[in-house]
């Protein structure tokens, strides 16, 4: 090791981590709790609880990578790819997606809940990276149109929901 070499290493008061985390899962639950509620109203699966924990663990773990890539700095230059743990956010959330997904005879179900859980983890990643008010706006627009699509569907496209006993848009707990 060549001498004269500074080794310093900064970190973080406890309080500091807290503030920084504090609001950004605060606000991640909050959106994933709106999605959450159109979902329930709709009987799915994936509700309040499910969308709001993928929301706030999205937002965690996304806050976490950008306070691991400075905490053991003794630079201010970022000392590691918070991307990574972003990426890594993205594929465990295909997996819990993958699980909402079941076929029962000749359809498919579980798309579009699968879909939500994908698009209510980006958002907490958006949070996590501090985007509070595009993420606000995004879930405002996200919460309109699955409700706009949920009625054109019931208007325009009635039998599909009767067709061979299909019961995804009538009672608690269905997929979709």
């Amino acid at each position: 090791m060549p001498i004269g070499v500074n080794l310093t290493v900064h970190y973080m008061p406890e309080i500091e981590i807290l503030l920084f985390l504090l609001p950004k899962v605060g606000v991640a639950l909050l959106v994933g709790t709106l999605v959450g509620i159109e979902r329930e109203y709709r009987g799915k699966l994936a509700g309040i609880k499910t969308n709001a924990l993928i929301c706030a663990a999205s937002a965690l773990f996304t806050a976490v990578s950008l306070l691991m890539s400075d905490y053991g700095s003794s630079t201010p230059v970022h000392s590691a790819d918070v991307t990574r743990i972003v990426a890594q956010i993205v594929s465990g959330i295909g997996f819990i997606g993958a699980g909402a997904i079941f076929k029962s005879s000749s359809k498919v179900q579980g798309l579009t809940t699968a879909a939500v859980i994908w698009t209510v983890s980006a958002l907490g990643i958006l949070v996590g990276f501090g985007i509070f008010l595009s993420t606000i706006i995004i879930t405002i627009g996200l919460i309109t149109f699955l409700s706009l699509i949920a009625f054109l569907e019931k208007k325009f496209f009635k039998s599909r929901s009767s067709r061979s006993g299909d019961s995804s848009h009538s009672g608690p707990g269905t997929l979709d």
